[in-house]
């Protein structure tokens, strides 16, 4: 009787020690905001007995985290993207772009294991590009053309996982319905940002990428959102989420880069013909055509909004 008192003194102990540890819990993978292992492991809200001892074998090992650095390149076929150079053979009409900006948010980031298990990426919150599960990347310097940007840039996505041996990477582009309507003067960065807001109703551009001469534009966001007045945010998630899934295999952090590539993106598009009575380029709405190999190229189904990534090829491994 005393061993198991005593027995269950050490579970109880252990136990408070782990939630005094895990003090801002995302259920998500079970890892939290800052990186604690949690007992959700399987992220399904409950907590069974296995999970719960994995917890505290995790709380007692300081869960194995280790950082990790993802980095990004902005291309346009195979060369750099740069503020205001010229690209020529873009689009099926072979045009000359002259790109005066190139951002766009990911969340959920996860790492796929041989067997194609995903581990999530706990992102460190450094107060500029990343908050929560959410990272800004950036391409643009504000130089001309680039007016509508900011001086700074970012190519990487900094958090930690569990040491373990990665062959590829999942993510979203554009930002969950809990974060997608906030007010810019208000938010935290990265969402501070007026230029890669659309309205209340609409919330954030997840991707804007524009062009010198306005010959396209292509602004990723949500829409069908339903608001109770033009300045209200949404209550409930948006008819078409239009956010796209990424997955790209044969990916080692250590030694890839992920390429986002606007040639790519745009190559299925007549950019010297626009649809008429539609917005330049693809500005979202579900009734251009315009928008639906961009969609495609995005890892969108363009019919529903939702994500399709059988055919994505916006971003590539190098």
């Amino acid at each position: 009787m005393r061993k198991q008192r005593m027995a269950g003194r050490v579970l109880f102990t252990a136990v408070v020690l782990v939630s005094m540890a895990t003090p801002a819990v995302s259920r998500a993978g079970g890892v939290s905001v800052g990186g604690t292992c949690t007992g959700d492991a399987n992220g399904d809200g409950q907590v069974g007995i296995s999970e719960l001892i994995a917890a505290v074998d995790n709380a007692l090992s300081g869960c194995g985290l280790q950082p990790l650095v993802l980095h990004f390149a902005g291309k346009v076929g195979d060369q750099t993207f740069a503020c205001g150079q010229r690209y020529e053979g873009i689009g099926t009409s072979a045009s000359e772009i002259i790109p005066s900006d190139f951002r766009f948010y990911i969340s959920n980031i996860r790492l796929l294991t041989a067997d194609d298990r995903e581990i999530p990426l706990s992102l460190d919150q450094d107060g500029l590009w990343q908050f929560e599960d959410v990272a800004l990347l950036d391409f643009e310097n504000k130089t001309p053309p680039c007016s509508m940007g900011t001086t700074d840039v970012n190519d990487t996505v900094r958090g930690k996982a569990p040491a373990g041996d990665y062959h590829g990477v999942r993510f979203t582009l554009g930002i969950p319905f809990r974060l997608g309507h906030q007010d810019t003067s208000t938010a935290k960065p990265p969402f501070d940002l007026s230029g890669m807001f659309w309205d209340w109703q609409g919330g954030y551009k997840f991707l804007r990428i524009d062009e010198a001469t306005d010959l396209f534009r292509v602004h990723l966001g949500s829409t069908m959102c339903v608001s109770r007045a033009p300045t209200a945010p949404p209550t409930a998630p948006c008819g078409r989420p239009n956010m796209g899934e990424v997955i790209l295999h044969d990916f080692d952090p250590a030694s890839n880069v992920i390429v986002a590539d606007m040639a790519a993106l745009l190559a299925d598009s007549d950019l010297a013909n626009n649809t008429p009575d539609t917005s330049v380029g693809c500005q979202s709405d579900f009734n251009d055509p315009d928008c639906g190999p961009i969609f495609s190229n995005m890892g969108i189904n363009f019919d529903n909004g939702l994500p399709d990534p059988s055919r994505q090829k916006f971003f590539r491994v190098e």
